[in-house]
């Protein structure tokens, strides 16, 4: 190989060395782009534009139905452990119904009825969700695609309780379960619409990407197929540096 022949070499290892460079900076930009909709095609930007916005709208909406399932939750857990409260009492009601207990005993009795029933009324003070305590207030949560839940639960009348009236606790504790029956039926409830959204959130998506004009696996092999041809010209071009070396060398001997 002539010097010059191998100077052009050279020369051609380094274009082509800059041109998968360039390669390589497209591919990385196309996987970087998030949507690659040309701005001429008017129609799929609509389309697609629409699609994202409803796929906004859902995926919020699923936001709000995992804020609804917190509340739900807190509500579920107060009255669960009121319900253990008030089990309690009901067995502090039976054993005031034994004759043999002495007035000291029957006084420590009304005290830890007392205490208990205190203890639930701090429990439904301090059931709060985000700041917001859970029995207060009616509460509305848009669950996407204008559908919406709304949840207003009232804490239980802990002044009912009667540690010498069976039947009051009995009642109490029936009404207790009731209200978790709702609670978890909505929740049920919420659960499958947050499925639905998902599915549709997922279907829409695969749909607006059928749109755009950037296949991620192909940007990725591009990718790989463009760092291929800089490493083959960078190599090209050492070995013809290389080559030339050993030429002038040899020449001025």
């Amino acid at each position: 190989m002539k010097i010059g022949e191998t100077q052009n070499t050279t020369s051609l290892a380094i274009n082509n060395a800059r041109k998968a460079k360039e390669e390589e900076e497209k591919a990385l930009h196309n996987i970087a782009t998030m949507r690659a909709l040309s701005a001429t095609d008017g129609s799929s930007m609509l389309i697609a534009d629409a699609i994202m916005a409803e796929i906004s709208g859902l995926t919020q909406g699923v936001r709000n139905a995992n804020d609804a399932i917190g509340v739900l939750q807190i509500a579920d857990s107060t009255l669960s452990n009121m319900t253990i409260s008030a089990d309690r009492i009901n067995v502090l009601s039976v054993q005031l119904g034994n004759p043999a207990l002495n007035s000291q005993q029957r006084a420590m009795i009304q005290s830890e009825t007392n205490a208990l029933k205190e203890s639930m009324k701090d429990s439904v003070m301090q059931a709060s969700f985000n700041g917001k305590n859970v029995f207060a207030s009616e509460m509305t949560f848009v669950t996407g695609n204008d559908s919406s839940v709304t949840i207003n639960m009232h804490a239980p009348n802990t002044s009912v309780l009667d540690v010498t009236n069976q039947q009051s606790i009995l009642d109490f504790m029936s009404n207790v379960n009731m209200e978790r029956a709702n609670i978890g039926s909505t929740m049920k409830g919420i659960e499958h619409g947050i499925n639905a959204n998902l599915i549709a959130i997922v279907n829409m998506t695969a749909a607006e990407s059928n749109l755009q004009d950037n296949d991620v696996a192909e940007n990725y092999n591009e990718l790989n197929q463009a760092i291929l041809k800089q490493n083959a010209a960078l190599h090209a071009n050492t070995f013809n540096t290389k080559y030339l070396e050993q030429k002038v060398n040899t020449l001025l001997g």
